[in-house]
């Protein structure tokens, strides 16, 4: 996120500057104004934009023991979010401003009306960028201290897809696991490429857990306000809560690899979708599982809402909502033993309620 020495000289300063002027005259500028104590970027959280600072004052916290942890931003055309924008990871520091100012944010959109009408501009401003995210990469490794307490977990990394490649990589973990592993047979299947996609990869964010370089695990969310759903909106109930559309989403097409199943893998990739749904102003969640994992999920907070249905590629599963406001902030948190130990109580709870519900049931009948 930080840059030790960002304007070495007077020739950075006036590149970094032209960078703000030519985002201003050949693309639909996005201006962002913040005062004083305004949170611009939170560690952890996935971001799908940048942007480059025009004036004001800024803090960069790495919430660490480090002597170097915060540090201050004053210099015009900034950039700041650059290493989640390129590359998906969450944002490595917290960022609050200190000062009135403004910056200009960039997304895809305004970053591809740049390419299509000043494809040079667009390079150096990318070339740009790729030096500053090496210098800031090689700065972070210095400046976070020490690993967390719990070191196979944090060798976990959550990642939001910012390429077509990776895009491609989680497609093809999907068909692994559904079509390979599982032996299911998926309509969205593409047996020639080996992938599954469907409608909602167009608007979806999809998030990847990598260890090394191995793709291990891919969680889908959709926000329903910015597509259509299709049957899942039907399927789910959704059309039935007032929270719907502005504030609901869905997450689908969430896998594992066998060998990482039972680990911090899933949980990791549940609490970034959260996270990125909190940030979004998401209130509710929907998803759905197979009925072996409901007390799973229940134990996550997830309750039942809707009946039964037969899923097209993983058999009969059951409906389920999370209420972000209430279950989000505990599903956010790093889970570490203690948490893990509750977490398993919970789920072993909801399994023996679910079975007496079931023996009642019958009983009766």
């Amino acid at each position: 996120m930080f840059k030790r020495n960002p304007f070495a000289t007077a020739a950075d300063r006036d590149r970094t500057c032209n960078f703000v002027e030519v985002f201003s005259q050949h693309s639909t500028p996005k201006n962002l104004t913040f005062q004083p104590g305004d949170l611009l970027r939170r560690k952890g959280l996935h971001y799908r934009d940048m942007f480059l600072t025009i004036n004001g004052d800024l803090e960069v916290d790495f919430e660490t023991e480090s002597a170097s942890s915060k540090q201050r931003i004053s210099e015009p055309g900034t950039p700041i979010g650059e290493i989640g924008f390129l590359r998906g990871t969450a944002a490595s520091a917290t960022v609050r401003a200190t000062s009135r100012g403004s910056a200009i944010l960039i997304d895809d959109d305004v970053l591809e009306k740049l390419e299509n009408h000043q494809p040079a501009l667009a390079s150096e401003f990318l070339h740009f960028l790729g030096e500053v995210t090496e210098e800031r990469t090689c700065f972070n490794l210095l400046t976070t201290g020490k690993r967390p307490k719990y070191a196979k977990s944090s060798e976990i990394e959550i990642r939001l897809c910012r390429s077509d490649e990776m895009l491609k990589r989680a497609q093809r973990l999907r068909y692994e696991v559904y079509c390979k592993e599982l032996g299911r047979q998926s309509p969205f299947a593409d047996h020639v490429q080996k992938i599954i996609t469907d409608d909602l990869d167009r608007f979806g964010n999809t998030f990847v857990a990598v260890e090394g370089d191995e793709i291990i695990g891919t969680l889908r969310g959709n926000e329903a306000a910015l597509g259509s759903l299709g049957i899942l909106e039907e399927l789910y109930g959704m059309n039935k809560s007032a929270h719907h559309p502005q504030a609901s989403c869905v997450c689908t097409k969430f896998v594992v690899r066998k060998s990482r199943r039972g680990g911090p893998t899933a949980f990791k990739l549940i609490a970034a979708v959260v996270r990125y749904g909190q940030q979004r102003q998401m209130k509710e969640c929907y998803i759905d599982c197979i009925p072996s994992l409901l007390p799973y999920y229940k134990a996550m907070g997830f309750m039942p809402c809707g009946q039964r249905f037969l899923h097209r590629e993983n058999g009969p599963s059951d409906p389920l909502s999370l209420d972000l406001d209430k279950y989000g902030s505990r599903l956010t948190v790093e889970m570490g033993p203690l948490s893990l130990v509750a977490f398993l109580l919970r789920s072993q709870f909801h399994k023996f309620k679910d079975r007496s519900s079931m023996n009642s049931e019958r009983h009766e009948a």
